[in-house]
């Protein structure tokens, strides 16, 4: 398995954005994403088996990526809030939860769960639920919400490859300040994937495979139906290997005209791999028109 580290502060914990079970058809298929107007989880992905750790020390650990509709305030963020649910039945906290390596302001949509959290060949995690109170708010909001306990999300495991969890349109502001914002276009959609993600099969960043094979589909106001290939994907080298990469890109597009939505984002299967080496299937991710973001 490729890891997927993570850094905090000063520490470092290595870590992965996991992949979808092997068993999941639905990344070979069309997908259907909800609003952000409520707090849900979109994506849990098993990652990394006991190659993980903790800033504070803790080694030999899984991780579990947590993709939210919201931003999750990081400082409401306790391992106490999250249960994690074995296929045996038995339960357990992270060891740690992070933000990280999707931690610029712009990217706290993924808590990254780190902990024993079970094995391929025995106990093995299959539920995600938030038992505490977290805070969080509409990407394209400012003010912190509570969130009640309840939300809950079954586990992707281990075999499969990544698959895209959530798409929506950035605004300037939200990209001021970030060093690694699109340098080109003038129209800009966040990519949100279950497991952060490298060129398939090498490892390395991704390239031109990947920024060719991008499409964002927009229904314009006349009726008509778009298919934009991105200028470039941004969101790249943020961290100091492309092991650690993230499980966003953000895809830089030419003008769009006034009034157009987003409906959908495709790739092709085979150019994108998870930290464990995993291959995605082919992407039809489909943008609901009731997204309030």
């Amino acid at each position: 398995m490729k890891p997927f580290h993570l850094l905090v502060a000063c520490s470092i914990a290595v870590a992965t954005l996991l992949s979808p079970l092997a068993t999941d058809v639905a990344q070979s298929a069309d997908r259907t994403q909800i609003s952000h107007g409520s707090a849900r989880i979109l994506s849990a992905a098993w990652g990394l088996n006991n190659g993980n750790r903790c800033p504070t020390g803790e080694t030999g650990l899984d991780n579990i990526p947590v993709t939210f509709t919201w931003f999750i305030e990081t400082p409401s963020i306790d391992v106490t809030d999250f249960l994690i649910t074995r296929d045996d039945g038995t339960t357990i906290n992270p060891t740690c939860a992070l933000q990280f390596p999707p931690n610029e302001p712009n990217e706290l949509q993924t808590v990254n769960l780190i902990g024993d959290f079970g094995d391929p060949a025995a106990a093995r995690p299959v539920t995600v639920t938030v038992v505490g109170d977290l805070k969080g708010h509409e990407p394209r909001q400012n003010q912190w919400l509570a969130i009640r306990p309840g939300l809950s999300h079954s586990i992707v495991q281990i075999e499969a490859g990544p698959d895209i969890s959530d798409a929506w349109m950035l605004t300037p502001r939200m990209l001021e300040g970030d060093m690694n914002a699109c340098r080109v276009g003038s129209t800009f959609v966040r990519v949100v994937w279950s497991n952060g993600m490298t060129a398939y099969p090498t490892g390395a960043e991704i390239g031109d495979a990947v920024v060719n094979s991008y499409r964002a589909i927009f229904t314009l106001r006349n009726g008509k139906t778009i298919s934009i290939r991105p200028l470039a994907v941004a969101d790249l080298a943020d961290h100091s290997t492309p092991a650690m990469d993230d499980n966003m890109h953000d895809l830089c597009l030419p003008p769009i005209a006034a009034g157009a939505e987003l409906r959908e984002i495709r790739v092709a299967a085979n150019l994108l791999q998870d930290p464990n080496g995993d291959p995605d299937g082919v992407q039809r991710f489909t943008v609901r028109s009731d997204r309030s973001s």
